[in-house]
């Protein structure tokens, strides 16, 4: 195991446990405490990341907002690669008029600037709540999963093995189902952790246009937003979620390298 192999299993470690501990052993991330004297207090025993100006604790939203940031980047990853394997084994495996339709389909939602789609359709929809926010981010990710997985099942299709399963009589849909998705798999997977990190900053981009979590709700792109008219006099209301969301983009990063190695050793 490489170091930056353990230093991306670490990061994930410790933000694994400041969405599920966090929560639970921190004080109520809505609470205010004290307006009159307990507004944008620096970091102190108290409050280990400070309050911000409606004298909430920093430490506790940042704790909340790890299970929203985090979670909804994981469903929207699952989402759009659930998609993407569907539609595009679909396309590698038939042939003719189907398989021409799904790969312009595919080339359509690639083309179409995916932050373009989702500006579009939030304001359009307006305050979702998180678990459709996440579909939605899934919904405008499949194309580039859809892609990887066509291709792979097109090289797949002509490998001596799945020729041998099928002449000794194998329907297709066993072939594409026992042969040709495992094989397809090893890309996804490295796609899919990657995958992770573009999502949270989509998220954190969006919800920094007011777009995502509705507030009171703490997420890491919301803090940011609301930290914006007060970060002159009040830095780490800034740096927290800043830190936290380099941390996660990192350890998305880190172990998708790690696995693209391990699973696919010959690619470049």
């Amino acid at each position: 195991m490489t170091t930056q192999t353990k230093f991306g299993l670490g990061l994930l470690a410790l933000l694994t446990l400041l969405a599920v501990v966090g929560p639970l052993v921190a004080a109520d991330p809505n609470a205010q405490r004290d307006l009159l004297n307990g507004t944008l207090q620096p970091p102190s025993l108290a409050h280990l990341l400070g309050t911000d100006e409606f004298s909430r604790d920093v430490f506790s939203r940042l704790a909340s907002g790890a299970r929203i940031s985090l979670g909804v980047a994981v469903v929207a990853v699952a989402v759009a690669a659930f998609l993407g394997m569907v539609i595009g084994l679909a396309a590698g495996a038939s042939d003719g008029g189907l398989s021409g339709l799904l790969r312009r389909c595919i080339d359509i939602g690639l083309a179409v600037p995916r932050i373009v789609v989702l500006l579009v359709l939030l304001s359009a929809i307006g305050t979702v709540p998180m678990w459709l926010f996440a579909l939605v981010l899934g919904a405008t990710g499949w194309p580039a999963m859809a892609r990887l997985i066509r291709g792979e099942t097109l090289r797949l299709r002509h490998a001596q093995f799945v020729a041998a399963a099928r002449a000794l009589g194998a329907p297709e849909v066993r072939i594409l189902w026992r042969e040709i998705l495992p094989g397809a798999l090893p890309p996804v997977l490295v796609a899919a952790t990657l995958g992770v990190a573009d999502a949270m900053l989509l998220e954190a981009g969006l919800s920094f246009l007011g777009l995502g979590a509705p507030p009171p709700a703490a997420s890491w792109g919301g803090m940011l937003l609301e930290s914006r008219s007060v970060m002159a006099v009040a830095p780490w209301l800034v740096l927290a979620p800043g830190l936290a969301l380099v941390a996660a983009t990192s350890a998305a990063t880190l172990l998708g390298d790690a696995l693209r190695r391990r699973l696919q050793p010959d690619a470049k």
